[in-house]
C-alpha cells in the first residue's frame, strides 16, 4: 500500500494505492496527521483476514502469516498530482488512472455512474438514481455519493440536489462551489453556496 500528500489549489489531499489502483483520495483538515491517516485505510482495506477458531476437539491451523507493507511514496502518485494539476488549470476534463473501489455492491454501481456523467455537466441524485433504474432510490444515491472514496476523480460534485442546490461533499460546499465554476458554472445566487452557520 502507497500514500502520498498532494498540496493541491484546494486543499491537501491524502492519496492511497493499493496493488490494483487509486482506493482513496481524501481531503485533509489542515491539522491532520496523513501519516496516521494513511496506515489506518491501509489497514482497513488490506489486512488479512483474521484467523478462524478451530471446533472443539479440531487443531487450529494459522494461515501463512502476509505481511502489509503501507509505504509513503511520492513518485507513485506523479501521474495523479500532474493529472490533478492539469484539472484545476483547466486543461484536463478526464481523468487516466486505475482505481480501485472499495465498497458495498450498491456503492460501487453509484460510483461507476457518477464516472458517467461529463466535465461540466449537472445530474440531481434522482437523475443518478432513474440512470440506474432504481427511481426510488434517490436518499440512497445520496449517502453513497457522500461516501464517494475517491472526490473529483469520481466526480460526485457534479451531482446536486432538486432545485440546483449544493449539498453535501466531503471537501465542503465551497470547494464544491470552486469546482463546479472551475467547469464552467455560474452557479446563479452566491447564498446557495455559503458554507452553513451555527451562529
Amino acid at each position: 500500500v502507497r500514500y502520498s500528500l498532494l498540496r493541491t489549489v484546494v486543499d491537501p489531499l491524502l492519496a492511497v494505492a493499493g496493488p490494483e489502483g487509486l482506493v482513496r483520495l481524501e481531503f485533509l483538515p489542515a491539522a491532520w496527521e496523513y501519516h496516521t491517516r494513511a496506515h489506518a485505510i491501509g489497514r482497513q482495506l488490506f489486512s488479512p483476514p483474521a484467523v478462524q477458531v478451530a471446533a472443539e476437539g479440531e487443531e487450529a491451523t494459522a494461515p501463512p502469516a502476509l505481511s502489509l507493507e503501507i509505504i509513503e511514496d511520492p513518485p507513485h502518485f506523479i501521474p495523479l498530482r500532474d493529472q490533478l494539476a492539469e484539472y484545476f488549470i483547466g486543461q484536463r476534463q478526464a481523468f487516466d488512472m486505475e482505481l480501485d473501489l472499495h465498497g458495498t455492491p450498491f456503492q460501487i454501481q453509484v460510483w461507476n455512474q457518477l464516472l458517467k456523467i461529463p466535465y461540466g455537466k449537472l445530474k440531481t441524485y434522482g437523475q443518478v438514481a432513474k440512470a440506474m433504474k432504481k427511481p426510488q432510490a434517490t436518499r440512497a444515491v445520496g449517502q453513497a455519493a457522500g461516501h464517494n472514496p475517491v472526490p473529483i476523480i469520481v466526480p460526485c460534485h457534479r451531482v446536486v440536489g432538486k432545485g440546483g442546490s449544493l449539498v453535501g461533499f466531503a471537501g465542503g460546499i465551497t470547494t464544491k462551489a470552486r469546482l463546479l465554476r472551475l467547469e464552467g458554472h455560474t452557479l446563479g445566487e452566491s447564498a446557495r453556496i455559503e458554507e452553513p452557520r451555527l451562529f
